[in-house]
């Protein structure tokens, strides 16, 4: 399932730094960043699902806002009229803001809201929504929550991304190389191995792959961001081509 990773450094010039990895079905079609939702205005962007019309991430520049989500696994009795996606959450999270008041008709996620001066990790778990803001530093957030040693990705990477040091430039530059050298050092394992962090993995029949790494920088005056598409699903080239 998808791995971000959240550096959060209040008052710098770029607080929020996020690396992420996607992790979904290789045959479902999806778009790079864009400003594909028209009704939301020109400045809501995001990672668009062609299938069910959401987004993985989302960004708004009016104020400068992120959110990002992450599947769970508990399986809930199907609601009246169907399920609604995922997708519209991180939507709702940089335009609306979410009201944890109101159950989701959605299936079980995790969210990450990113804005310059608060990281706040939100939990639907089936039974109530739960949220909490992240204290500065590095964390490693997965289908379990936030800094999960449970994990194995967790307990073996995410020493080595607080070591690297944060990125403090926008994405794609050369400040980004630090926390890539971790993710190129994590991909010489098995896409399968549980401290894998670009991923193949099978889950009720179905095969679920790294499709893309996302990498954001979000400070007062914006946000920038960089998407780079996996060709082979669940496996990182030598060398990332950003998308934007």
């Amino acid at each position: 399932m998808c791995t971000v990773v959240v550096g959060f450094d209040p008052g710098s010039a770029w607080p929020v730094t996020m690396l992420g990895l996607r992790d979904e079905s290789p045959g479902r079609p999806w778009d790079p960043p864009g400003a594909w939702w028209p009704e939301l205005g020109d400045d809501v962007r995001g990672l668009h699902d062609r299938e069910a019309g959401g987004a993985w991430l989302a960004t708004n520049d009016g104020p400068a806002r992120a959110a990002v989500v992450l599947n769970r696994r508990e399986e809930l009795p199907e609601p009246a009229g169907g399920w609604t996606s995922r997708g519209v959450v991180p939507l709702g999270a940089v335009t609306t803001g979410l009201d944890p008041r109101v159950v989701p008709h959605t299936r079980t996620f995790n969210l990450v809201e990113l804005s310059a001066d608060r990281v706040r990790f939100t939990r639907w778990d089936g039974t109530r929504v739960q949220s909490v803001d992240l204290g500065p530093g590095v964390h490693m957030i997965t289908h379990e929550g936030p800094d999960t040693f449970d994990v194995p990705r967790v307990s073996r990477w995410r020493p080595r991304f607080i070591d690297a040091g944060r990125p403090t430039g926008v994405p794609g530059g050369a400040d980004w190389e630090p926390w890539l050298d971790v993710l190129r050092e994590s991909s010489h394992l098995p896409p399968d191995h549980d401290e894998a962090i670009v991923r193949q993995d099978e889950h009720d029949g179905f095969v679920l792959a790294s499709l893309s790494v996302t990498a954001l920088a979000l400070g007062p005056h914006g946000v920038e961001l960089r998407t780079a598409r996996l060709d082979e699903p669940g496996r990182l080239p030598e060398r990332l081509d950003w998308l934007e």
